[in-house]
This record gives structure tokens, sequence and C-alpha cells, in this order.
């Protein structure tokens, strides 16, 4: 029996009604980004005018059973160039393989920089325990996290973080951009592959060792980090920050002592970095940093099981983010959803075709032109030719994957 014309009259309104919402959220909110007017320096004039007038800082590393990925890439963080005094700690967390060897290796070549943290015991899931003890042990007040598998693009990663943290009084929390390799380490930009060749004298291998080619999963894993990161960055720019990553985060520890550290949310094993950046951030306290030798770039999984096991880490945070923050994230993404769905209901059908045809095609230009941009200010302008695929996979995946582990059993592992 044939659905009645008032359901498909239904349908095809709330189809429009999800692409505006869209197109609203694209223009709106991406375009944010997109079109923002410091998105195409390396860091704003302000930045730049308080350059050398930074205060001390800590870089934070927190390392379990890391061994290999210390010895790869510790190395281009040692060599940051920074006029001003700073620190590498890295705490290792009852690590289990080689790790306290390859620290203590580094440490004597870099006794001035260097401090390690060893903790004895794992008494907690996640790694929240282990940053604490980094964060009250720092000598800085000044914060700069990063992750043990991670590379910066060049010697000035620590500088420019710094200067965005100090640009502003006000300034509290720096969301750096933490994308994934094109590929392997080979595929980065020039600045990281010179690091990362310059690394080898002090006992890590080579890039050429590491190259691997660029897969479906990879590409995916690229497409997605970049989508997430133009999201968060965006409501930032529009005043709602929500979240930021670890592996290239900065803040000052006075924010982090006045919320309580991660007492808010001890119980939920991921969210080290986004949910104090949900706690504490604001409108006027945060800042961005999209200068290109502030990126810092982390491997895509190697195979969809680690990629979902991965997201599962990473949306078990997102349950306890601020009610407005998840009504207003629930919206993009259900109109998203709604958008690819409610059309192909439509299409099949036959009901309003042009007109349906004619709302796609101009959200799929929209989508094109925002994007875009933003996949040139992140610096991702080869994955411009897939949008069209992966941005209708992306209502695919928030359909299925996403409510599969809001609702789920959350287990959560730190190696």
């Amino acid at each position: 029996m044939a659905a009645p014309e008032i359901f498909w009259q239904t349908i095809f309104a709330l189809y429009i009604l999800a692409s505006i919402v869209q197109l609203a959220v694209w223009w709106g909110v991406f375009g944010q980004l997109a079109f923002w007017k410091n998105s195409t320096t390396n860091v704003p004039a302000v930045a730049l005018a308080k350059a050398g007038h930074h205060s001390p800082i800590t870089i934070i590393i927190c390392a379990r059973n890391e061994a290999e990925n210390l010895r790869r890439y510790l190395p281009a963080v040692l060599a940051q160039q920074f006029e001003q005094p700073w620190e590498l700690l890295v705490v290792d967390d009852a690590s289990e393989d080689e790790t306290q060897t390859v620290l203590q290796f580094f440490q004597q070549k870099n006794p001035e920089r260097l401090r390690v943290l060893r903790i004895a015991q794992k008494t907690s899931a996640g790694k929240k325990h282990s940053l604490a003890q980094g964060i009250a042990a720092a000598k800085h007040n000044l914060l700069l996290l990063t992750d043990a598998d991670c590379l910066p693009a060049s010697p000035r990663w620590l500088a420019h973080m710094a200067a965005m943290l100090s640009a502003k009084i006000e300034t509290e929390i720096v969301l750096g951009y933490g994308p994934c390799f094109v590929g392997a380490v080979s595929g980065q930009t020039t600045q990281s592959r010179q690091t990362t060749a310059n690394t080898s004298s002090d006992g890590s291998k080579s890039s050429d060792e590491y190259t691997q080619k660029e897969t479906n999963l990879s590409l995916w894993a690229r497409y997605e980090t970049t989508f997430i990161a133009a999201q968060y960055y965006s409501f930032a720019l529009l005043g709602m920050p929500y979240m930021g990553v670890g592996r290239n985060l900065a803040f000052k520890r006075q924010i982090y002592d006045r919320v309580g550290g991660f007492s808010d949310h001890v119980h939920i094993a991921s969210g080290d970095d986004d949910l104090l950046v949900n706690v504490a951030a604001n409108a006027s306290n945060t800042a961005l940093c999209l200068a290109p030798e502030s990126f810092v770039y982390t491997h895509s999984p190697t195979s969809w099981s680690a990629w979902l096991r991965q997201k599962q880490r990473h949306l078990s945070a997102s349950t306890v983010y601020r009610w407005p923050h998840k009504i207003v994230l629930a919206m993009v993404s259900l109109s998203h959803i709604g958008h690819y769905f409610l059309f192909l209901a439509l299409i099949l059908t036959g009901f309003a075709t042009k007109i349906v045809l004619g709302i796609f095609f101009l959200r799929l230009f929209s989508v094109h032109i925002v994007f875009g941009k933003i996949l040139r200010v992140l610096r991702e302008p080869d994955l411009f030719w897939r949008i069209a695929l992966f941005d209708a996979l992306m209502a695919v995946y928030q359909a299925s994957v996403v409510p599969w582990f809001l609702i789920g059993e959350k287990k959560v592992e730190w190696r």
C-alpha cells in the first residue's frame, strides 16, 4: 500500500529543514574558519609583536609503552627553538617495555632540557592520573601538551604555540592542529621531513624507514580529522569552544587549577584533552594557532579495527560535554544525516525530484566552496576531490557508528 501524500509532504518538509540547517552550518559556522582573516598568516600580528616576550613553558608528554615512538619523535621535540627557558617533562606511566631505557638515553644527551617523571604502578585507566602528576611537577606555569607518537612540523612549533598563549593577557587556552601524516612520515611537510631526518643522530630511525602507501583508511582518517578540526575551530571562532586535541594543546596552569583539574570527569578514562577544554574554555580565553609550522603530525590507524577503537575512545568523552554543546553538535549531525537519508528516500520515490536535486546540489556546492577553503587553510588541498564521497560517508558514519558507541558499553584503554 502506497504511503499517503501527506507522508511524503512531511518527508519533503523535513528534507527542506535539514538542508536549510546544513546551509546555515556550512556558511555560518564553518565559514568562520574558511574566511577567517588570520587563516593565511603564520601568526596574528599581535602575537608576532610579542614574540620573544613569552613566559617560560613546559612541554608535557605522557608515555606508556612508547619506546619505539620516543626513539623516533622525541628528538624533534628536543630540537625546538625557543628564546625563553623551557623544559620537556616526560611522564613514564608505568611502562613495561624499554621506555625507561630510551628516556635514560635521551636524558644523558639532554640533561638540562629533559626531565623524566616515573610512575611505578598503573592505578587507573586512561592517562589523566599521569598527566595530573606531570602538571603538578612542571616547573613553569605555561604548559604545552603533545603525545609520544607525534611529530612537530618544525622546530618553531613551541615558539608559535607560546606566542599565541602570550599574545593577549586574557588568553588561557590555545588550540593547535594535529593532522594525520599524508601516508606516512615521508609525506609530511618539508619542515617536518627535515626535522625527522635530523633526528637520526640522536638514536631515532630516518623517515624513509617508516614510509607506507596511502590507503583508503588513511585517506578517510585524514578527512575525518580535518572535518572534526574544522568543526571545533569554527565553533571556537563563533565564541563556543568545546574541544581540543591533546597532541597539540597549550594552556596556563591557572585555568587548570581554577576548574579543579580533571575532577569533574575523572570517572571517564578518556577526555584528558577535550573535556578540559569543554569545562574551561570560553569565547574570551581561547585562541587558535594554525601556523603550518605549529602543526603536530600523527599517524592514522593501521587497521579499521584500530580506527574503531580510537573512535570509541574519543566518543566516550563527548557524553559528558556541556548540554549546550551536545545540543548544538547533535543538531549539526542530525541535519547532515537527515539531508542525505531523506534525499535518498525522496529520489527513490520520485517526489518533487527537480526541487530535491536542486537543493542537494546547492548544499554540495556550498560544502565544496567552504570546505575547499578550509582544506587550504589546514594544508590538506588534495582531499578536495574526495569531498563528495567522504561527505556522504560522514553521514553514514554519524548515523551508524556514532550512536553505536554512544549507547554501547564504554570500555576505553590507555595502552
